[in-house]
Protein backbone atom coordinates (compact mmCIF):
# COMPACT_ATOMS: atom_id res chain seq x y z
CA UNK A 1 0.00 0.00 0.00
CA UNK A 2 3.16 2.24 1.12
CA UNK A 3 4.65 1.35 -2.58
CA UNK A 4 1.59 2.11 -4.24
CA UNK A 5 0.82 5.37 -2.27
CA UNK A 6 4.42 6.66 -3.07
CA UNK A 7 3.94 5.85 -7.11
CA UNK A 8 0.27 7.75 -7.39
CA UNK A 9 1.77 10.69 -5.67
CA UNK A 10 4.46 10.51 -7.92
CA UNK A 11 2.90 10.19 -10.68
CA UNK A 12 0.09 12.94 -9.50
CA UNK A 13 2.22 15.76 -8.47
CA UNK A 14 4.85 15.27 -11.77
CA UNK A 15 2.01 14.59 -14.68
CA UNK A 16 -1.65 14.73 -13.51
CA UNK A 17 -1.54 18.74 -12.68
CA UNK A 18 -0.77 19.45 -16.69
CA UNK A 19 -3.55 17.95 -17.43
CA UNK A 20 -6.86 18.60 -15.98
CA UNK A 21 -10.27 18.25 -17.26
CA UNK A 22 -8.52 17.17 -20.81
CA UNK A 23 -7.28 20.31 -20.86
CA UNK A 24 -3.21 20.86 -21.07
CA UNK A 25 -1.88 23.87 -19.07
CA UNK A 26 0.53 26.04 -20.62
CA UNK A 27 3.55 26.78 -19.20
CA UNK A 28 3.97 30.88 -20.22
CA UNK A 29 7.86 30.78 -18.54
CA UNK A 30 9.57 28.89 -15.78
CA UNK A 31 7.49 30.82 -12.82
CA UNK A 32 3.76 30.92 -13.73
CA UNK A 33 1.30 28.27 -15.00
CA UNK A 34 -1.66 29.77 -16.47
CA UNK A 35 -5.23 28.11 -16.72
CA UNK A 36 -8.84 29.17 -17.48
CA UNK A 37 -11.50 28.99 -14.42
CA UNK A 38 -12.98 26.21 -16.20
CA UNK A 39 -9.90 23.92 -15.34
CA UNK A 40 -10.26 24.08 -11.72
CA UNK A 41 -11.98 20.90 -10.42
CA UNK A 42 -14.62 21.73 -8.13
CA UNK A 43 -16.27 18.31 -6.93
CA UNK A 44 -15.50 17.28 -3.42
CA UNK A 45 -14.27 13.58 -5.31
CA UNK A 46 -11.50 15.39 -7.32
CA UNK A 47 -10.34 17.36 -3.81
CA UNK A 48 -6.87 15.66 -4.46
CA UNK A 49 -6.68 16.65 -7.85
CA UNK A 50 -6.50 20.28 -6.50
CA UNK A 51 -4.55 19.76 -3.77
CA UNK A 52 -1.82 18.19 -6.78
CA UNK A 53 -2.44 21.19 -9.01
CA UNK A 54 -1.56 23.84 -5.62
CA UNK A 55 0.98 21.62 -5.21
CA UNK A 56 2.63 21.72 -8.70
CA UNK A 57 2.19 26.05 -8.60
CA UNK A 58 4.20 26.10 -4.94
CA UNK A 59 6.96 23.46 -5.90
CA UNK A 60 6.99 26.25 -8.91
CA UNK A 61 6.66 28.86 -6.95
CA UNK A 62 4.01 30.35 -8.79
CA UNK A 63 1.18 32.37 -7.73
CA UNK A 64 -1.92 30.41 -6.67
CA UNK A 65 -5.17 31.66 -7.51
CA UNK A 66 -7.11 32.87 -5.20
CA UNK A 67 -10.23 30.49 -6.65
CA UNK A 68 -8.27 27.03 -6.41
CA UNK A 69 -6.87 27.87 -2.73
CA UNK A 70 -10.56 28.03 -2.05
CA UNK A 71 -11.21 24.25 -3.96
CA UNK A 72 -8.18 23.39 -1.04
CA UNK A 73 -9.56 23.76 2.07
CA UNK A 74 -11.00 21.08 3.36
CA UNK A 75 -14.47 20.79 3.57
CA UNK A 76 -14.73 17.50 5.46
CA UNK A 77 -12.45 15.06 7.67
CA UNK A 78 -11.59 12.70 4.45
CA UNK A 79 -10.67 16.17 2.65
CA UNK A 80 -8.36 17.19 5.64
CA UNK A 81 -6.88 13.84 6.32
CA UNK A 82 -6.13 14.15 2.58
CA UNK A 83 -4.09 17.99 3.47
CA UNK A 84 -2.87 16.82 6.47
CA UNK A 85 -1.39 14.11 4.52
CA UNK A 86 1.08 16.28 2.98
CA UNK A 87 3.03 16.25 6.42
CA UNK A 88 3.74 12.41 6.66
CA UNK A 89 6.98 11.82 5.37
CA UNK A 90 6.27 9.46 2.75
CA UNK A 91 4.69 11.90 1.06
CA UNK A 92 7.20 14.06 -0.99
CA UNK A 93 5.92 17.69 0.02
CA UNK A 94 6.67 16.95 3.69
CA UNK A 95 10.25 18.00 2.86
CA UNK A 96 9.35 21.48 2.49
CA UNK A 97 6.98 23.72 4.25
CA UNK A 98 3.86 23.39 2.24
CA UNK A 99 1.45 22.33 4.81
CA UNK A 100 2.37 25.39 7.28
CA UNK A 101 2.64 27.82 3.98
CA UNK A 102 -0.25 27.43 2.94
CA UNK A 103 -2.14 26.92 5.43
CA UNK A 104 -0.60 30.61 6.58
CA UNK A 105 -1.61 31.32 3.21
CA UNK A 106 -5.32 30.64 3.70
CA UNK A 107 -5.57 32.13 7.06
CA UNK A 108 -4.27 35.54 6.31
CA UNK A 109 -6.57 35.43 3.24
CA UNK A 110 -9.01 36.54 6.70
CA UNK A 111 -6.87 37.89 9.09
CA UNK A 112 -4.75 40.51 7.07
CA UNK A 113 -6.30 40.95 3.69
CA UNK A 114 -9.38 40.88 4.88
CA UNK A 115 -11.18 38.66 2.07
CA UNK A 116 -14.62 37.80 2.86
CA UNK A 117 -14.88 34.59 0.11
CA UNK A 118 -12.34 33.31 2.89
CA UNK A 119 -14.34 33.60 5.84
CA UNK A 120 -16.51 30.81 6.78
CA UNK A 121 -14.36 28.43 4.66
CA UNK A 122 -11.30 29.51 7.41
CA UNK A 123 -13.84 28.92 10.46
CA UNK A 124 -14.23 25.58 8.85
CA UNK A 125 -10.59 24.86 8.51
CA UNK A 126 -9.97 26.09 11.87
CA UNK A 127 -12.39 23.59 13.04
CA UNK A 128 -9.82 20.52 12.23
CA UNK A 129 -7.47 21.95 14.38
CA UNK A 130 -5.27 18.84 16.24
CA UNK A 131 -2.28 17.22 16.73
CA UNK A 132 1.13 19.11 15.99
CA UNK A 133 -0.75 22.19 14.31
CA UNK A 134 -3.30 22.91 16.34
CA UNK A 135 -1.21 26.02 17.98
CA UNK A 136 -1.18 27.26 14.37
CA UNK A 137 -4.90 26.95 13.78
CA UNK A 138 -5.72 28.58 16.87
CA UNK A 139 -3.48 31.26 16.79
CA UNK A 140 -5.50 32.26 13.54
CA UNK A 141 -8.80 31.64 15.02
CA UNK A 142 -8.40 33.81 17.90
CA UNK A 143 -7.00 36.40 15.62
CA UNK A 144 -10.06 35.93 13.38
CA UNK A 145 -11.79 36.17 16.54
CA UNK A 146 -9.84 39.47 17.66
CA UNK A 147 -10.72 41.50 14.16
CA UNK A 148 -14.87 41.12 15.14
CA UNK A 149 -16.19 38.74 18.01
CA UNK A 150 -20.04 40.11 16.56
CA UNK A 151 -19.00 38.20 13.65
CA UNK A 152 -17.04 35.60 14.44
CA UNK A 153 -20.39 34.70 17.19
CA UNK A 154 -23.15 35.06 14.57
CA UNK A 155 -20.98 32.87 11.57
CA UNK A 156 -20.79 29.97 13.59
CA UNK A 157 -23.95 29.38 15.47
CA UNK A 158 -25.81 26.35 13.18
CA UNK A 159 -23.17 25.55 11.32
CA UNK A 160 -22.34 22.22 10.97
CA UNK A 161 -18.53 22.27 12.59
CA UNK A 162 -20.15 24.77 15.34
CA UNK A 163 -19.66 21.58 18.12
CA UNK A 164 -16.23 20.59 17.18
CA UNK A 165 -13.15 22.04 19.45
CA UNK A 166 -11.71 24.69 18.93
CA UNK A 167 -14.90 26.46 17.31
CA UNK A 168 -17.55 25.35 20.20
CA UNK A 169 -14.84 26.32 22.93
CA UNK A 170 -13.82 29.90 21.29
CA UNK A 171 -17.83 30.22 21.27
CA UNK A 172 -18.73 29.70 24.65
CA UNK A 173 -15.34 31.59 25.70
CA UNK A 174 -16.70 34.23 24.04
CA UNK A 175 -20.32 34.46 25.05
CA UNK A 176 -21.60 33.80 22.03
CA UNK A 177 -25.32 33.47 23.14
Amino acid sequence: KKTFMKISTFLILFFIPFLINGKTIELTDNSRISFDNKSIITQQKNYEENLNLVAELYLSKSNIPEKLLLQIIPKNHNEFEIYYGTTNPENELSKTAFFIEITNMIFEKVTVDKNEKFYLPSLQFASFADGEFYETFVFYLEMIIKIDRKKFCDSVKGKEYFERNPIKYYYEENNCE
